[in-house]
Parts: structure tokens; C-alpha cells; sequence
């Protein structure tokens, strides 16, 4: 029997998604531990304070994790229609085949893309699959991002194409490349990693100024040279302010709790 294109790459990215998670269940239990042990050493006092906190933060990341991964199986077991972009068909933007790099970048946006997937359906956009780009695209005229498009793991939120084919080329290779920038923040620090890291960028360099546009390419997102230092306005000066103001109580605090432990072990 000879299996379609889209039920080998079905298979091959849920196989792929169990393997990974086997590996990140073994490797979180493994940091667990060792994050344990650690709190836990001998005369360090156990710290008590914000624990229902810390304890409902978790469970509501592990909530949206999960129902993102689960969504996400059920659009690769249901796959939708593939997308018919004005001026025809696109040729794919890929070199090469259906690579284990692809793969991995898929495997590690697999609960973002499946909460891209739902918010999608949530608010009635038309969702299709891009043969070009290996990804999804929704459409929808007043998404969450406004009039750009914006990259979430393996689908990207637009309202629309009214562009030429040449330019939707380019655009296609450059929502990739924030595809990859997408997989590997959350393989190094988890679902949030990319968006945090992409809006703190974007604060202090937005615009053209930003790394991760400049690293997808500037041209083919659409976006003009305008400069490439911080942006240093009210805000962003605001900001660093705070966060230095954080550092020295943080430093003072410290320091104040070293002397007090000091005199407290000094002999009467």
C-alpha cells in the first residue's frame, strides 16, 4: 500500500513529537531533580513565600501546552485545504526535501502552532496549508497583529495576500525564517521564549531595527533599512531605569543579609 506525501509527513512529525516528548519528560524530570536536590541542601532554609503563585503559573503553562499539542493533532490528523494564493500556486521556497531540520523546527512549535490553529478557529479565519513554505497560513481581515503578518511556530497570521507572486515568494522564505527562530528559542527556554525575547527586541529596536526581522531578512518582510541602533526614547529610558532601581535594592538586599548573617555568627 503505498502511503500519500501527507500522511508520511503526518506520521513522521507525530513520531518525531513522541520521541521528543519522551526525551523532554526524561530531561525535565532530570533538571527536576537536580533543581530538588539543590533547594533542598543541607542548611539552606526552604523558601515558602509565592508558592501558590509559582504553583498556579505552572498549571496554567502546562494547561496551554497541552491543549495547544492537542489541537495541533487533530488539525495533522484532519489536515486542511491546501491555500490558492492570488497569481497561482507558489513554488516551494525549500532546498531540498522534507529534512530532518523541517521536521525538528515542527516537532519543537508543535503547542504553538496548535494555539495558533485554535485561535485561528476561534476567531473565523480561513485557514489553509502553504505547499510553498511547509506552513499554515489564517487569514483573517482583522487578526490580532492588525495589518501585518505575524509568524506564531508553524502558522502565520495574515490579512491577507494582495501582493504579487514574486512577493509572496520572499515573504514565504521570510515567515520561515521566523519558523526556525521560533524552534530553537523554544527548544533553549520553552513556548514563551521566542515572544518575550522578540517583544524586549522589539522595544529597544522596532521596526527594521529589530534582529529577528534583520535575521529572517529585512527585504523580503517588507521592511526598509532605517537604522540599526536602540531606539532611546521616554519609555525605553523609563524602563532601564526601573530595572537598574531593581538591581541596586536587589544588590543592597544581599549585602544587608550577608552582614546580618555575619554579625549573627560573631562570638558575643
Amino acid at each position: 500500500m503505498r502511503v500519500s506525501r501527507r500522511a508520511q509527513v503526518t506520521l513522521g512529525v507525530g513520531g518525531a513529537a513522541a520521541l521528543a516528548a519522551g526525551s523532554a519528560i526524561l530531561l525535565g524530570g532530570i533538571l527536576g531533580l537536580a533543581w530538588w536536590s539543590w533547594r533542598r541542601r543541607p542548611g539552606r532554609k526552604p523558601v515558602t513565600r509565592f508558592r501558590r503563585t509559582r504553583a498556579a503559573l505552572v498549571a496554567a503553562g502546562l494547561v496551554i501546552i497541552a491543549v495547544g499539542a492537542i489541537w495541533r493533532l487533530t488539525i495533522a490528523i484532519k489536515p486542511v485545504a491546501a491555500c490558492t494564493p492570488p497569481g497561482g500556486p507558489q513554488v516551494s521556497t525549500r532546498t531540498g526535501g522534507f529534512g530532518a531540520s523541517l521536521v525538528a523546527q515542527k516537532v519543537a512549535t508543535w503547542p504553538e502552532t496548535g494555539i495558533g490553529l485554535l485561535y485561528s478557529r476561534v476567531s473565523d479565519a480561513k485557514v489553509c496549508w502553504s505547499r510553498a513554505a511547509d506552513y499554515y497560513v489564517a487569514v483573517h481581515e482583522e487578526h490580532i497583529a492588525g495589518a501585518r503578518a505575524v509568524n506564531l511556530g508553524d502558522i502565520t497570521l495574515t490579512p491577507g495576500f494582495d501582493i504579487s507572486k514574486e512577493e509572496l515568494r520572499t515573504l514565504n522564505t521570510h515567515e520561515a525564517g521566523h519558523r526556525t527562530q521560533w524552534a530553537i528559542l523554544t527548544a533553549i527556554g520553552g513556548p514563551l521564549a521566542f515572544p518575550v525575547a522578540y517583544g524586549i527586541d522589539d522595544f529597544f529596536f522596532p521596526g527594521a531595527r529589530n534582529h529577528f526581522e534583520r535575521w529572517a531578512g529585512m527585504e523580503s518582510g517588507g521592511y526598509s533599512h532605517g537604522g540599526t541602533g536602540p531606539v532611546l526614547g521616554p519609555a525605553q529610558l523609563a524602563v532601564l531605569g526601573v530595572v537598574a532601581a531593581i538591581i541596586v535594592a536587589a544588590l543592597l538586599a544581599a549585602w544587608h543579609r550577608r552582614a546580618a548573617t555575619a554579625r549573627s555568627r560573631s562570638p558575643g
